[in-house]
């Protein structure tokens, strides 16, 4: 009897001890990882975000920028991080519904080793082509396609734009050949030369949005979801937290993330860079979202028959 009591007390003083923390959170600086280099949208993003919660909480969020390895380096430093709270992440859709598939031994477990806060950003991203090629929708571009095989090309240069191409030659019957580039720069320079879509300026036609619904920032621009129902490869940015963080740490984050993503300021900044806001309704509204979204990312990556080990 005395040693279940015992048992009983600690656990009763490990409960006010929690509650007494949550209470009391933040009291200290909170680290927020992003795991790209500094300067990129995703860096402005978490700074901007990073700013406006820490005059919200009270206490200061630094952004530690840990870029490397398909954000797989800052992605393992928070999942062994203590789950306090005072170390979050910025997580992009490939870090949390894309690795896992990509990978076959991953440093970390994103449906285990962290706890879903919100998601904070949609980031617009289309198939794109030359202002001079004879196409003006996806579905034009698709009926050309089968009517002539091997007329376009589609420049690729992440696994993101790899998946999404497959995911369209998966749903409208197509074979769309893929032209490996190193990034955005030679992109952008296969697009001025005509070899390629993508979308910079008014230089090219916009096919359509990748996102399953249209952006406030691009009104009048199609999904392709509404010629390919089900379509949806949306870039997206989220936070989360280690596993195991108290649910009244994560709730006072949420409501915090909800009030600066309100903020009209906030919104006008990000919509200029070209970021539309995202906020969940709930931490278990975006823990079901990432689900989704990694059982449709699982099948084409199958289905396409990538790995990058």
């Amino acid at each position: 009897m005395k040693i279940r009591w015992l048992a009983y007390a600690a656990a009763f003083l490990t409960f006010l001890t929690s509650a007494a923390d949550a209470q009391t959170y933040p009291a200290r600086q909170i680290t927020l990882v992003v795991p790209f280099a500094p300067g990129g949208p995703a860096d402005f993003l978490g700074r901007l975000i990073g700013l406006k919660m820490s005059e919200d909480l009270g206490q200061q969020i630094v952004v530690d920028n840990r870029p490397g390895a398909n954000t797989i380096i800052g992605a393992q430093a928070v999942a062994k991080a203590a789950p306090d709270g005072y170390t979050l992440l910025m997580a992009i859709d490939g870090t949390l519904v894309m690795n896992p598939f990509l990978y076959s031994k991953l440093a970390y477990d994103p449906f285990k080793d962290f706890t879903p806060i919100s998601l904070i950003a949609l980031v617009p991203s289309a198939v794109v082509g030359n202002i001079n090629i004879p196409v003006n929708s996806i579905k034009e571009l698709v009926e050309q396609e089968k009517a002539k095989p091997g007329t376009f090309q589609i420049g690729i240069s992440t696994p993101t734009s790899q998946v999404n191409v497959g995911l369209l030659n998966m749903m409208a019957g197509t074979n769309f050949s893929m032209v490996p580039y190193r990034g955005g720069t030679t992109q952008i320079t296969g697009i001025l030369a005509g070899d390629i879509p993508l979308w910079r300026d008014k230089k090219v036609k916009i096919l359509g949005l990748v996102s399953a619904q249209r952006l406030s920032l691009a009104p009048d621009i199609a999904t392709i979801a509404e010629t390919f129902p089900g379509y949806d490869l949306g870039i997206w940015q989220s936070i989360v937290a280690p596993a195991g963080t108290p649910r009244d740490v994560v709730t006072k984050l949420h409501g915090s993330i909800r009030k600066v993503l309100a903020m009209p300021e906030v919104r006008d900044k990000l919509l200029t860079a070209g970021i539309e806001p995202a906020i969940s309704n709930t931490p278990e509204e975006f823990a079901a979202f990432i689900r989704s979204q990694a059982d449709t990312r699982a099948k084409v990556i199958q289905a396409v028959g990538m790995k990058l080990d």
